[in-house]
């Protein structure tokens, strides 16, 4: 699976969010916005953020994150390779980190899944894309990439 990730996510639009986390949580079934908010779902996640110059945001949590939606994807003034705790958006329980590398990025999410699950082996995890999209109105290029080709990179 890391050599998969890593394989895929510099071909993937800045703006994306994979989220990893139980492959039976349905959350657009169970949840709404302010159930994230009064008493957060538990379970194992992870997620990547694809930025911008081939930087990464991987986040850890022990509860369900939501799909931010961030001012900038220019990370570049951020510290690669260093840890840090403080997450404005209060999801984030297990830390994040800022990564240059795609094969990082990819082992930090899959060892994380790995190590913290137990019981649980790659098949319990799913994973779900939240794509980038342009504002209404502007320019855009024919996108180079889409979720289908994400998942057609896994065998769907």
């Amino acid at each position: 699976m890391v050599s998969w990730l890593a394989e895929s996510l510099p071909e993937i639009p800045v703006g994306v969010t994979i989220d990893f986390g139980p492959k039976d949580m349905l959350l657009d079934d169970v949840l709404d916005a302010d159930d994230f908010e009064d008493d957060p779902l538990e379970a194992l996640c992870a997620q990547i953020v694809v930025l911008q110059h081939g930087r990464f945001l991987v986040r850890r949590s022990r509860v369900v994150m939501e799909a931010n939606s961030y001012i900038s994807h220019d990370a570049s003034a951020a510290t690669p390779n260093r840890w840090f705790e403080d997450d404005p958006a209060g999801d984030c329980t297990a830390g994040a980190i800022y990564v240059d590398d795609a094969h990082l990025a990819a082992e930090i999410c899959v060892t994380w899944l790995s190590s913290e699950s137990r019981d649980e082996g790659p098949l319990d995890f799913g994973f779900d894309v939240s794509e980038a999209i342009p504002l209404p109105g502007s320019a855009q290029a024919e996108p180079a990439w889409t979720i289908d080709d994400f998942l057609r990179r896994l065998g769907h």
